[in-house]
């Protein structure tokens, strides 16, 4: 029987198991703003996360055997909506991209597109005396665009960076938490970047003028 078992777990070991890395939504209410106010407007938003997915696996051979699946899109779409929703007199999420026609016949400013370029995710195992350290580094890459009627107000390219660490348990397990926490990291610099580039982007805040004095 122990050795029924013995083999039972040697396989397991060998065959290695998945742990999927949660993630927690991270937007930024921190954003420096040249401007006092909000951006005026009602304006569409769509949010383009498909590359918040990815399989993360650790360099080298320590628990080489094991994976970290990720799956943020929805934290990513929601932790921009509750950024720029302190950005901007008002926002509402759009499942597609639209057309000058969608924008004006839904009474909106202009259109916000953000889109995750990519995501690069680094997992590395550091021995220790009495158990190891797993440490992430999360790198995400997004682009942001604002469009109206005449055309094109913003487009910007940035980048967030997170990082984290966690003990790497019996059978590195850790790696998930660290997983998680580094993307939450990396989404909430993501979030305040991008938050930036919005709020103090010069041609939205000289249409907001213009309509002002109208």
């Amino acid at each position: 029987m122990k050795k029924i078992l013995a083999i039972a777990f040697t396989v397991l070991v060998a065959s290695g198991c998945a742990y999927n890395a949660p993630v927690d939504i991270a937007p930024s209410y921190d954003v420096y703003s040249n401007y006092d106010d909000k951006v005026e407007g009602h304006y569409a938003l769509y949010v383009d996360a498909e590359e918040m997915v990815k399989t993360v696996k650790a360099k080298g051979m320590a628990c080489s055997a094991h994976n970290f699946p990720v799956d943020a899109r929805a934290q990513f779409e929601t932790s921009v909506l509750k950024t720029f929703e302190n950005l901007v007199e008002s926002v509402e999420v759009v499942d597609r991209p639209l057309t000058s026609e969608g924008l004006k016949s839904g009474g909106y400013k202009a259109q916000l597109v953000v889109e995750v370029r990519d995501l690069d995710v680094d997992l590395s195992v550091i021995p220790g005396a009495w158990t190891s350290t797993i440490e992430v580094d999360a790198e995400i890459t997004a682009s942001i665009t604002a469009q109206n009627f005449e055309g094109k107000l913003l487009g910007s390219t940035i980048e967030g960076d997170g990082d984290a660490e966690a003990e790497s348990g019996a059978f590195c397990d850790g790696g998930s938490k660290a997983v998680g926490e580094a993307m939450a990291d990396a989404m909430e610099e993501t979030m305040e970047r991008l938050g930036e580039r919005l709020v103090n982007a010069r041609k939205i805040r000289e249409q907001q003028a213009a309509t002002a004095g109208a």
